[in-house]
């Protein structure tokens, strides 16, 4: 017994201890818990079994319910339409529906800006599921009209979403437009959580500035992701230090390139990063080849293939074939030259072919697109005359039907309105009769109830208890709380143990307890809570079978050993 008090006090000392991680997430601005939320949708991730994972969603989503938090139920709700969608074998057409639905909602209740991260995760969806690249573009524009109207300190993923738009246009080689967004990433502020996403878009800037053989613009933003302070974005230092040493290896300046690339290439191979360990042995292999180092520059393009198998990236052979062929033309082996030559001519055209029937998807896309909407147009032009005739034909039925109603409602009015008032007023009274009968068996029935209770417990007569008990009702909830006051005085403590031991009991069910303590009759606890002596049968029959007593008896034990 006093074991079972012991583990009652550690669980009112330290309630919900499985939902105490998320408490720091309640009612707080998305900016102070963007980095919980994430870390929250790690945690579920991190869950390999689907039916734990989705017990798990549910029960945080109860905890916000009970916290009145609708933004953390939203974000719960994301995660999973997000995990559904991209990670879990699903009929594409229903992730689609379900992403779109989250839009709906996420710009019908606007919290935590889930509409802007819903518009990023539809773009995501048609870009790398359905392959859409137009009508992806169509939603990062809409992201882009979403995002100038917010405030950059009030949402932290700013600087993900522009770095996302402007990777898509880089994707299709429109540099101009690519750098405006990495930009605009590149000025929000720089925190350890979007460290990373910056340093990205300030390397993806100098790659614009390289592709458009501005160098020393390139150089510029290279340099900048050295200026990080955050721990976080080491990877992108060391990615920026080989592409300043592609920079240095363009100006023909191969002694400071080497280093530089070195650096990178030891670093990938570290990191597992194979396909940026396969670019740097590339061009080491042909800085070393030009400096006629050949046995130095052959261990690289050895380290190249390698790596570009690991990667599984063969696109990179196109970059790597040409050094090839020099290197053997250095050899003095013509013919392999010849032949790597021709390999380097084949990879460029596939690669050259591939993007180029991926632009003239998109502009079909853009096509396909147009018309469209020109038919939905034309369509509903169509349709809008229509329903204009229809609504015309409905609106003069409906008329007729008025004007020929009207005088038998104008007629029936006065007759309905008596009616109703007297029927109201019988009414009243029934209830009222009703009410005054209840009550009065109510306080009959108590002042039995008292009676033993001063007889069971005489100390409490004593201190006036009964004597206030007789005076009061149970028939509110305000009456309901004055009793608890004056029960809890002859029963000390009694209650909250019931609720601690019996978490799951609703207030009436736990009134049942309290007057169940008091050793009266079913008849008289229906009297004391104004309801049928049936109802608390099912009551008590519910109680059994909710907390899972094998009968009365044990109940009324349990209910005496609290």
């Amino acid at each position: 017994m006093h074991f079972l008090k012991y583990c009652l006090l550690l669980l009112f000392l330290f309630p919900k201890p499985v939902f105490a991680q998320y408490d720091h997430l309640l009612h707080k601005t998305y900016a102070q818990k963007v980095t919980g939320i994430h870390d929250l949708y790690r945690d579920l991730a991190d869950i390999g079994d689907s039916v734990r994972q989705v017990k798990k969603t549910d029960e945080i989503k109860r905890f916000a319910r009970n916290n009145k938090d609708r933004a953390l139920e939203l974000n719960v709700d994301f995660f999973l339409v997000f995990l559904s969608a991209f990670y879990q074998h699903q009929p594409r057409e229903v992730s689609l529906g379900r992403l779109k639905k989250q839009l709906e909602l996420a710009t019908e209740e606007n919290v935590d800006f889930l509409r802007a991260r819903s518009l990023r995760a539809l773009a995501e969806f048609y870009w790398k599921i359905e392959g859409n690249y137009e009508l992806a573009f169509e939603q990062y524009l809409l992201l882009d009209k979403e995002l100038v109207t917010t405030k950059p300190e009030e949402y932290p993923e700013m600087a993900r979403d522009l770095m996302q738009i402007g990777k898509a246009y880089y994707f299709f080689q429109d540099y101009t437009v690519a750098r405006e967004y990495f930009k605009r990433a590149i000025v929000l502020p720089e925190t350890a959580f979007t460290t990373m996403v910056i340093n990205d878009a300030r390397n993806t800037l100098g790659l614009c500035y390289q592709q458009l053989n501005n160098l020393d613009s390139s150089d510029f933003y290279f340099k900048e992701v050295f200026k990080t302070t955050f721990p976080e974005a080491a990877v992108w230092k060391r990615i920026a230090t080989g592409n300043l040493g592609t920079n240095m290896y363009l100006c023909r300046d191969y002694d400071q390139a080497i280093p530089l690339l070195e650096k990178d290439f030891y670093g990938s191979i570290s990191e597992n990063d194979y396909g940026c360990a396969a670019g740097a042995s590339i061009v080491l292999a042909d800085i070393l080849r030009d400096k006629g180092k050949l046995k130095e520059s052959a261990v690289f393009i050895a380290h190249a293939k390698d790596n570009i198998a690991k990667a599984e990236q063969p696109d990179r052979l196109r970059l790597l074939y040409p050094v090839m062929s020099k290197w053997y033309a250095a050899a003095g082996d013509m013919e392999r030259s010849r032949q790597y030559m021709d390999s380097s001519m084949t990879a460029m055209n596939r690669f050259n072919d591939r993007f180029s029937a991926l632009k003239v998807l998109r502009a079909q896309q853009r096509v396909d697109r147009k018309n469209q909407e020109l038919q939905l147009a034309g369509y509903t032009l169509e349709r809008q005359r229509k329903m204009a005739e229809r609504n015309l034909l409905v609106l003069l039925v409906l008329l007729l039907c008025i004007a020929i109603i009207m005088t038998y409602f104008i007629q029936k009015k006065r007759q309905l309105a008596n009616d109703l008032k007297l029927q109201a007023a019988t009414q009243e009274l029934k209830i009222a009769a009703i009410d005054l009968d209840r009550f009065t068996e109510s306080i009959r029935e108590k002042n039995k109830l008292i009676e033993q209770l001063e007889s069971r417990n005489p100390e409490a007569e004593k201190a006036g208890i009964f004597r206030e008990l007789r005076q009061s009702t149970i028939l509110t909830e305000d009456d309901w709380i004055a009793f608890q006051r004056l029960f809890d005085q002859a029963y000390p403590g009694f209650i909250q143990r019931a609720r601690q031991a019996y978490p799951d009991l609703t207030t009436s069910e736990l009134r049942y307890f309290a007057l169940s303590k008091i050793a009266i009759s079913a008849k008289e606890i229906a009297a004391m809570l104004g309801v049928s002596p049936n109802t608390i049968q099912v009551m008590r029959h519910r109680i059994r079978k909710k907390l899972d007593f094998a009968d009365n008896q044990v109940m009324e034990m349990e209910i005496n050993r609290i």
